[in-house]
Order: structure tokens, then C-alpha cells, then sequence
């Protein structure tokens, strides 16, 4: 149902999740009664397969962590074209546990998992697991990767800082991530993308850090190098030798603002204490985030061809397509004699504590 006026929307808006935005409320209809975008901290990993046996327990055991913590607030389940044994949607209380659904696909049909926090099956919520896994002979082509992402609220992840963290290290060790990424999102309705899309657009020029677009669709151009860098970033061995070879990492990344954790497979970099949203009222650059990006540019896809893909754009309002698309990627370049000035800003930086971070498991990146 559309909101006839503002004060409707207003009323509705105090009654959902804190920072819960109605659907397709940039739309030329106006917004909706159900939650068509929230902003969240997200993580994505993205890695080689999801056909075999030992990849699809890694899988369950990712969610098994996820639900300690979201199980409560989980309404609904989603899968994309299911075996005949499954349904394509059910609510989260019903929904067979994913190990016994995952059994259903053969190692040569790819799978899609959504378990969703929305009131109504369409709707979205700041919890949010999503797992898409390549089949064999996707995988074997080399042309295509799995992903998957799990959200909580921003409120929550403040409070809980070390537990996100050790999720995210969990999830990318036992996936054997390639590269990934966690830190601010706009979480939209999956099912509902197309009218929610432009509320992304519009966040994305509001919080210069916050991710945008949908992981699954942009995985393919992801293959052969990063996308993004965030409050985590999760970067394979051979990617991060790299980088270490080429960079005095204990000088360019200081570890009073930066740690690095091994996952087996790579290293993630934390930087700083908490996700930053890059608020254009506050600090659209944040310096952690200008001094990462630039140590790790050298790793990053130049081309995405898009990061929205429907068709509700305008002039007001635009997608971030084409040559968008590659500017949002580039939002945090600087030029080399810009480096002194960020580093001078990111001594105003709260300093790592062990609240919000695992001091102990340092590695030591020379």
C-alpha cells in the first residue's frame, strides 16, 4: 500500500527498526508500507565453490555461528529455483535446516539461500544471511565465484564488536574466502530490488563508505581482483604477498590503526576500532579508509560495468552504472602528496583497544 501523505509515512517509519526506510520510497508511486531498505553492517566473502561435500558443511557451519546470534530474529527463508523437495519460500520456522536442504542439490545445480528479518516475505531487515554456491561445472569454468554475505544492525556490531569479527575470520577461514569485505550497507529487499535500488543510490552519495550493490551479481567481475575496501578486508595470500613486497606495511598501515588476523587462506585488515559510515555531514574520507585504499588499489578490478542493475533511474536520482560505477570505486583515491595530510588526520582517530579488537592475534606483516 502507498502512504497517502508524509504524516502516514512518518507514523509508520516510528513503528519499524531503527533506521528502516519504506519501499520504493524514491520511486515516481512513493514509499510503500514494508521496509524496502535499512542501513547494517555486512560482510561478503567470496570464494571458489559450492558443490562439494566439505564446501557445503563450511557453508552450514557459517550459518550455524550466524543463527547463536540472529536465530530470534529470522522470519523468512527464500531459495532460487529449489529441487521439487523444497519450497521457494517459507518462513524461517519452518524451513528445514540447511544442511538437509543442501543435501536436495546435486554438485551440478547451483543454489541460492535468503533468510531475511522482514515482517513480510518482500520486506528486509538489518539481519540478513545469503549463501550462493557454483556448481561444478560453473566452478570448473573459472568464470564464475561463490559469495556469501551475513548482516547485522549497526547498533548491535557497536556493542559487539569482537564477535562480528570473529564470525567474519570464522566464515572466511572455512570458506577459504579469495577476497572479501565488512563494514556499512544498505540492505534492500532482495525480492523487491528494482523499486529499491534508487533508495541505495541515493545513501550512497549521503555515506561515501557505505557498500552498495548486490554481491551475487557483481561476483563475476570479482574474480581477478577486489571491488571495495571496508572496516574488514579479507585478501588470499598470493593477493597480500603482493602487496607486502611492494609496501612497508608497519609504516604505510600504523598499528595503533590497523591489525591484520590470519584466516589460513589470507589476511584480514581491521581498520580501526568500528565500521564508519563516511557521513557527508561528518567525514565523507574517512583516513583509515584513504591510507587502506591506497595500499591496496594496486588490487582492485578496474571495471564492474555496474553495480545497480534496474531500470528505475533518473536525473535526480541515478543509478551508479558505467562510468558511476567505476567513480564509486575510485571515491577514496588520493594523490601521492595528499598521504601526509591523511595521515596527519588519522592521529584524530581513536586508537585500537582490545574492546574492539584482538590485540593478541596481531600478524606480524614486516
Amino acid at each position: 500500500m502507498h502512504f497517502k501523505n508524509q504524516e502516514d509515512y512518518k507514523v509508520w517509519a516510528d513503528q519499524q527498526e531503527k533506521g528502516a526506510i519504506g519501499g520504493g520510497i524514491f520511486t515516481a508511486q512513493g514509499p510503500e508500507d514494508y521496509v524496502g531498505a535499512i542501513p547494517a553492517i555486512r560482510a561478503v566473502l567470496y570464494f571458489k565453490e559450492g558443490f562439494s561435500d566439505e564446501m557445503r558443511e563450511a557453508i552450514a557451519q557459517c550459518f550455524d555461528d550466524y543463527q547463536t546470534y540472529a536465530k530470534e530474529h529470522l522470519t523468512w527463508q527464500w531459495q532460487d529455483e529449489p529441487p521439487k523437495s523444497e519450497s521457494e519460500n517459507t518462513t524461517f520456522d519452518k524451513a528445514k535446516p540447511i544442511r538437509d536442504s543442501l543435501k536436495n542439490y546435486s554438485p551440478m545445480k547451483a543454489f541460492y539461500f535468503l533468510y531475511t528479518s522482514g515482517k513480510e516475505k518482500f520486506a528486509t531487515g538489518a539481519w540478513e544471511f545469503t549463501v550462493g554456491g557454483k556448481s561444478k561445472w560453473q566452478s570448473e569454468m573459472g568464470i564464475y565465484q561463490s559469495v556469501l554475505t551475513f548482516s547485522m544492525p549497526v547498533e548491535w556490531v557497536e556493542e559487539n564488536t569482537k564477535l562480528f569479527i570473529e564470525l567474519f575470520i570464522n566464515c572466511a577461514q572455512r570458506l577459504k574466502a579469495n577476497h572479501g569485505y565488512a563494514g556499512y550497507a544498505c540492505i534492500i529487499s532482495q525480492i523487491r530490488d528494482d523499486k529499491n535500488e534508487p533508495t541505495e543510490a541515493y545513501l550512497s552519495r549521503k555515506f561515501w563508505a557505505m557498500d552498495v550493490g548486490d554481491p551475487f551479481l557483481s561476483a563475476k567481475y570479482l574474480i581477478s581482483g577486489i571491488k571495495t575496501i571496508s572496516w574488514l578486508t579479507a585478501i588470499n595470500n598470493e593477493w597480500f604477498n603482493q602487496i607486502r613486497e611492494q609496501e612497508a606495511l608497519n609504516s604505510e598501515l600504523p598499528m595503533s590503526w590497523f591489525i591484520g588476523y590470519d584466516y589460513g587462506a589470507g589476511i584480514v585488515i581491521q581498520a580501526g576500532n568500528l565500521p564508519l559510515s563516511g557521513s557527508d555531514e561528518v567525514d565523507p574520507l574517512p583516513a583509515p579508509y584513504i591510507l587502506l585504499n591506497r595500499i591496496l588499489k594496486p588490487l582492485r578490478v578496474e571495471r564492474i560495468q555496474a553495480i545497480h542493475w534496474g531500470n528505475q533511474d533518473t536525473e535526480e536520482n541515478p543509478l551508479i552504472k558505467g562510468y558511476r560505477a567505476e567513480a564509486w570505486m575510485k571515491r577514496f583515491d588520493i594523490k601521492d602528496e595528499q598521504k601526509l595530510e591523511y595521515f596527519a588526520k588519522l592521529q584524530s582517530e581513536p586508537k585500537l583497544n582490545s574492546k574492539h579488537a584482538f590485540l593478541d592475534r596481531r600478524v606480524d606483516w614486516g
